[in-house]
């Protein structure tokens, strides 16, 4: 089998692997969140921080970089 042929088929496999685990550990932590505080005033303020916070982050990681010349 060749390295393309290998790539083709570990690529998508390790997408979804890593996509699962993050989720997965997204999904634990407000639930512990969530027991930890015993209401839901915690997951909803960690999930309006990574809602506001993520896109934000990224804006200014973007205008750091800049545009190619």
């Amino acid at each position: 089998m060749t390295q393309n042929m290998m790539l083709s088929i570990i690529v998508p496999i390790l997408s979804l692997v890593v996509i699962a685990a993050f989720a997965g550990g997204l999904g634990v932590l407000f639930i512990v969140l969530e027991g930890a505080m015993h209401n839901e005033i915690g997951v909803i303020v960690l999930g309006s921080a990574l809602v506001v916070g993520v896109p934000l982050v990224a804006f200014f990681l973007e205008r750091a970089v800049g545009e190619p010349q």
